[in-house]
């Protein structure tokens, strides 16, 4: 049976996302974004770091990303992933717990 976004909201792991956002890839996030129909979760964190790095490059001159730029910009999006499937999670969970109780008031 296929889970709707909001199910997957329920049911994701936001530590597991900002994990992957953060060590892995920025750009895993929109795996996440497209799975639980998030354009934040989906655009937001790679945006940041694809901005933030060609800020960082412009003004220093460089045409490489430096290790020491790249992976502190990288965590901060990997937080901001975790900070948002959280909310998000939270958010839905709290709907599904309104939809239940009114079922039963209904009843």
């Amino acid at each position: 049976m296929r889970q709707t976004p909001t199910e997957r909201r329920e049911k994701c792991n936001p530590t597991l996302i900002g994990i992957f956002v953060g060590v892995v890839s920025p750009l895993s996030s929109l795996i996440w974004g497209i799975r639980q129909r998030s354009l934040k979760l989906a655009l937001f964190p790679y945006l940041f770091v694809f901005v933030a790095g060609y800020i960082i490059l412009s003004l220093a001159g460089e045409t490489q990303f430096k290790p020491e730029f790249k992976i502190p910009l990288q965590l901060v999006a990997g937080y901001y992933s975790f900070d948002l499937a959280k909310k998000m999670k939270g958010e839905a969970l709290k709907n599904k717990n309104k939809r239940f109780d009114a079922e039963i008031l209904k009843d």
